[in-house]
């Protein structure tokens, strides 16, 4: 019997992978700049396919942008019910299968599409090849093809598809060093509206008896001073840690120092910590679909570094931590 590949998958691959005439890393730029700022400030609601390995997930998004802030609803629609409500700087997790839901902070401009979006493009030419490779259409719109190759195997290439109307991501797909899709995001349904009523927000999975966590008064996240002692001795070329917190959460007892790492489009996030128990580090690398862990011991500290890139560069940022205690 002869296979016939799914639709969806056709459509993405074909639509992203097709040569086009190229155009320059400036309109490159422009698009990617456009692109985050739709991401964040305009108010859509569409249900997209998000493929990773062999597992695909379709959900439904709402989201909107005010004078408030972001407001936002995530639901899964096939696989495992959950739902994942931002509300201008609290999120609310609806975990039906758990019987639970959580209430926590949340940070301004992150948000649910589960594609890599800019944080800046200023540089990004300097350790990426940025180009602009004609038109496709996707969910019915007319979209830019843009393409992001690394000039190394430290991180992650890109394809998008960037709506030419509306700048809106439409598609994207995340490529290892051998030009293999990771990850593959698509719109299949997509409409911009100049209000989202505030019922679209509302949680549509929580039930009675569900059991509720929050992050009350006592156990809120609150800030300690950073050591300054904690150092990446090799940062991937184009990297800069851009922050650097320390806190002591609910979930641990011993205080916990974040720093995040980016180049502009990838980061990657160090957490260091001190386990209660000498048995409770974890040590090397797991790996789920682009996400790549790599954990340590470093003189009594649990040293663990995240992110979407190559397993190698999160190796070899956590083998490059350093501390020189404080005189």
């Amino acid at each position: 019997m002869r296979y016939v590949a799914p639709c969806a998958r056709i459509a993405i691959i074909a639509i992203l992978a097709a040569p086009h005439t190229v155009w320059s890393g400036q309109d490159a730029k422009a698009w990617l700049d456009k692109m985050a700022d739709a991401v964040q400030s305009l108010n859509y609601e569409g249900t997209f396919i998000y493929a990773r390995g062999d597992k695909m997930d379709t959900m439904h998004i709402v989201h909107g942008s005010d004078a408030q802030g972001i407001r936002e609803r995530l639901t899964t629609l096939t696989g495992e019910k959950r739902e994942v409500i931002r509300d201008r700087g609290v999120l609310t997790c609806v975990w039906p299968h758990k019987n639970a839901v959580t209430v926590e902070a949340t940070r301004e401009r992150e948000h649910g599409i589960p594609a890599v979006i800019p944080s800046r493009t200023q540089g990004l030419d300097e350790h990426y090849r940025l180009s602009v490779l004609g038109r496709g259409r996707i969910a019915g719109t007319v979209c830019r093809n843009l393409a992001i190759k690394p000039k190394d195997n430290l991180r992650y290439g890109h394809r998008l598809c960037v709506a030419e109307d509306s700048g809106m991501l439409l598609a994207s797909m995340m490529l290892d060093a051998s030009g293999q899709p990771i990850e593959k995001v698509m719109f299949t349904t997509l409409e911009l509206r100049e209000q989202i009523p505030d019922a679209h927000f509302a949680p549509t999975m929580i039930e009675a008896d569900q059991v509720w966590y929050r992050a009350g008064p006592r156990q809120q996240p609150f800030r300690l001073q950073p050591d300054p002692g904690w150092r990446v001795e090799r940062k991937p070329p184009g990297f800069e840690v851009t922050s650097v917190s320390k806190r002591v959460i609910a979930a641990s007892p011993q205080p916990v120092q974040h720093m995040i790492l980016t180049d502009g489009l990838a980061s990657v996030s160090i957490f260091i910590t001190r386990p209660m128990e000498p048995t409770a580090f974890f040590k090397g690398t797991t790996q789920s679909g682009a996400l790549n862990a790599f954990a340590r011991n470093l003189n009594g500290y649990q040293i663990t570094v995240v992110g979407e890139m190559p397993a190698e560069t999160v190796r070899m940022i956590g083998q490059s931590m350093a501390y020189t205690p404080s005189e």
